[in-house]
């Protein structure tokens, strides 16, 4: 009897600890969400989830991300394809990176625009 009452404590626990450990491991790929130049959109869509909209527009697409910056930021995540390919991204949210050289780095503060005279 108390080695069935021990069995049962042991598959409990090994069970606790698989839940555990599956909770870690979404949470970490969440939070290592890299996007990287050439990556295709179904790429994208599996390392961020489905766009709030996707937008296209000839040969580029955009796609929009909530981000947890949004009223700080002023602007949703932006992920720019062509020709279905990653080329650039705009990422604001603390558990996204992009891996190549944005057009708008996190450091960049924003400024007014000027108007032209002329």
């Amino acid at each position: 009897m108390r080695n069935r009452r021990r069995w049962g404590q042991w598959a409990a626990a090994q069970a606790a600890l698989v839940s555990v450990l599956t909770v870690i491991s979404v949470a970490t790929a969440a939070a290592q969400a890299t996007i990287k130049p050439g990556m295709t959109e179904a790429e994208v869509r599996t390392a961020l989830g489905e766009p709030l909209t996707v937008r296209k527009l000839g040969n580029m697409a955009y796609m929009y991300y909530r981000n947890d910056c949004l009223k700080r930021c002023g602007t949703y995540d932006v992920v720019f394809l062509e020709g279905g390919q990653v080329i650039d991204a705009i990422l604001r949210d603390s558990h996204r990176k992009y891996d190549g050289v944005s057009s708008s780095p996190a450091e960049r503060r924003p400024e007014a625009t000027k108007a032209r005279k002329g």
